[in-house]
């Protein structure tokens, strides 16, 4: 891996203002890790010329849906888009893009968007969308157009993404194996194989317990059933898995105070669940595992690594310096993660 960051003529990735050597060599060891393990032989593609982002336009949907359009003056690909939990928002970055919007922010009070931000930076636009509270949403792209689409309160996904997944029957993505592991401090984890690393997943915590949803995705009958972990001394007791429609429900039932984190590299999803001690119950506001950095949600399917770190550059406020011989692509999903872990 040092070979690989190693160079003479290192380049700068975001010369922003620094905050402390600590946070800084976890923040520059994760990057290292992923470079390490999922960085592909080949270059990833890069997008030729310049775009211009014209015009956003936002509408409501039957549901208490959102829908906001971008639309650019060029094609553009599926933008690169992260969340934020606390304060909720959903980013989509840009590159190679300019903004010509009149207005760099505006109100829109439609369903759970409250509004929108657009800034341009470093040769790239980024579009900041703050909500009311986190919800699931969507976004594809259709030409020279960007169309994003927030849920209501109730999540789950559209009606276009069910009947997407319905005829995506074919493709035969499935769940390969579910594992369950203990860590070194106690904590469940919760490991899923999955046949495809772009499959959609979706969590969320109700009743004291956690949900996911592994959408357009078939289940094997040998792995449809229950698994009682509770000998294991970790806070999972149950893990329950089965089909539901044209996805794959899991819900996982823990004992005591918890929290989780789920995270993903290639084609395994973890589920991390780790018990709270009493002081840490009483101390609401401290994050997980001890880090205190805003939660951050990402998702990269096949995203080009330098774009990742001057993502994680603009986020965290830290230089990254990176190898001009540092190229590929990697997929990486994390959710609900503090940013310094």
């Amino acid at each position: 891996m040092s070979d690989r960051l190693h160079t003479n003529e290192p380049t700068l990735i975001k010369p922003i203002k620094q905050h402390g050597h600590k946070a800084w060599r976890r923040l520059f060891a994760a990057a290292c890790l992923f470079l390490g393990s999922t960085v592909s032989a080949h270059a990833a593609e890069t997008i030729s010329g310049t775009n211009t982002l014209q015009s956003v336009d936002v509408a409501g949907l039957p549901g208490n849906k959102a829908q906001i359009t971008l639309t650019l003056s060029n094609a553009v690909p599926a933008p690169m888009s992260f969340t934020i939990d606390n304060p909720a928002r959903i980013a989509l970055d840009f590159p190679e893009t300019k903004n010509g919007l009149v207005q760099r922010s505006q109100n829109v009070g439609i369903g759970m968007v409250e509004s929108l931000t657009a800034i341009e930076a470093q040769g790239r636009t980024r579009v900041v969308v703050n909500l009311v509270n986190m919800v699931p949403y969507e976004a594809h792209a259709d030409g020279n157009k960007v169309i994003l689409t927030v849920q209501n309160a109730g999540g789950g996904l559209s009606e276009a993404a069910v009947a997407a997944a319905r005829a995506s029957d074919s493709t035969g993505d499935n769940i390969s194996n579910i594992d369950f592991r203990r860590g070194e401090n106690g904590e469940g984890r919760v490991i899923v194989s999955l046949s495809d690393p772009s499959i959609p997943v979706d969590m969320q915590q109700e009743g004291g317990k956690v949900l996911v949803d592994f959408y357009r995705t078939q289940l094997p009958a040998e792995l449809e059933r229950r698994l009682d972990v509770l000998d294991f001394a970790t806070p999972v007791k149950t893990i329950d898995t089965y089909t539901k429609g044209d996805a794959v429900h899991m819900v996982i039932t823990p004992t005591g105070e918890y929290e989780y984190i789920a995270y993903q590299a290639d084609n395994q999803f973890t589920i991390e669940v780790r018990a709270l001690t009493k002081k840490e119950v009483e101390e609401s506001k401290k994050d997980e595992f001890g880090y205190k950095g805003e939660r951050l949600s990402l998702n990269f399917q096949d995203i080009e690594v330098r774009s990742v770190l001057q993502l994680i550059a603009d986020f965290t406020g830290l230089n990254v310096v990176v190898s001009d011989t540092v190229r590929g692509s990697l997929t990486l999903r994390l959710k609900n993660v503090p940013w310094d872990q």
